[in-house]
């Protein structure tokens, strides 16, 4: 049902930039465990919006076309707005989404509308409020659907995330399917990621993307349709009634080859990968002033990019998704 995994990534055409703007959450996903692994980036060390009011130009000349805003937790930071604002000036033709628990959601979404972002994706593992808790942290479930329903209702497109984890809320597979065909949002299906920062527990609770699609296929059918595009993670499924779903299976049907994704971690790093450890220093090229030397950062950054995926025998060390971004 998915693509076969992929090997080294081709020069894309286009680029996609996700943007971590800080690394803290105030959930505490199991698998997500942010902080546990590395310290938190202080906000002195983060990128402002001045930083980002530089390098949006920059991006765009470079074929950036869809900026992503992630964390942690993005609506965390208090000037989102200025953060997006400072890329809808700098890279006026990009598409620019949100990526978020939802938590500050309805409070935020107008700012952040009205200052450029297009797009939303939200994430839920549960649709039980105690459940909901107990996977994620401490919110109303209630509260934060109702707030996707919003930003359903004012932007352009909004879809509900779901990481899968047996025994926890892969009995609620059907559940989601419902609720998406009396919402109209798109609901897409997440294959755990083993990112190192809690093994022990991904390996207790890992679904296959294949197990996955399996088990929906016993809630009203689970039909392969092509992707959207052939960058985007998620494969797409239909239903018999026609509704359609996604499940995005990065660790057992990696789509490396077609990847155009880079990442901007909140201290300025460039990676080519969510896998990838280092990257290149941006922050350092701004703070020194050196417009040729900030330019030669990003072309080798983007020039160099390559899978860091565990397929790829190449060193890697543990991290949390909250570090570089979901």
């Amino acid at each position: 049902m998915f693509r076969e995994a992929a090997s080294p990534v081709r020069a894309p055409s286009t680029w996609t930039l996700r943007v971590s703007v800080l690394d803290r959450c105030q959930y505490r996903c199991p698998y997500c465990r942010p902080g546990a692994v590395a310290p938190y980036v202080e906000q002195a060390s983060r990128l402002t919006a001045d930083d980002y009011a530089s390098l949006a130009p920059l991006f765009a000349a470079r074929g950036v076309t869809k900026v992503r805003f992630t964390g942690g937790e993005p609506l965390l930071r208090r000037d989102l707005p200025a953060v997006v604002a400072a890329f809808r000036r700098g890279a006026p033709e990009a598409t620019l989404a949100l990526t978020t628990n939802g938590q500050h959601l309805a409070e935020r979404l107008p700012a952040l509308a009205e200052a450029g972002i297009t797009r939303a994706t939200v994430h839920v593992d549960s649709l039980r409020p105690e459940r909901y808790r107990a996977l994620m942290g401490d919110g109303d479930v209630g509260e934060v659907l109702a707030a996707t329903l919003a930003a359903h209702d004012l932007l352009a497109e909004v879809k509900l995330n779901v990481v899968v984890q047996r025994g926890h809320n892969d009995d609620e597979l059907g559940d989601f399917l419902a609720w998406s065909r009396k919402t109209g949002v798109e609901v897409r299906f997440i294959e755990l990621m083993n990112t190192g920062s809690a093994a022990e527990y991904t390996r207790s609770v890992f679904m296959t993307g294949q197990a996955i699609a399996d088990a929906l296929a016993a809630h009203g059918g689970a039909t392969p349709v092509p992707r959207r595009e052939a960058s985007a993670p998620a494969a797409r499924f239909r239903a018999d009634d026609g509704l359609e779903f996604g499940i995005i299976a990065s660790d057992t049907q990696p789509f490396c080859a077609d990847c155009n994704r880079m990442r901007l971690s909140a201290d300025g790093r460039l990676l080519g990968c969510l896998y990838e450890s280092g990257g290149i220093d941006l922050r350092g090229a701004l703070a020194g002033g050196d417009a040729a030397e900030l330019g030669a950062r990003l072309d080798r950054g983007f020039s160099g990019k390559r899978s860091h995926h565990p397929d790829v025998d190449v060193d890697r060390v543990p991290f949390s998704m909250a570090q570089t971004g979901g």
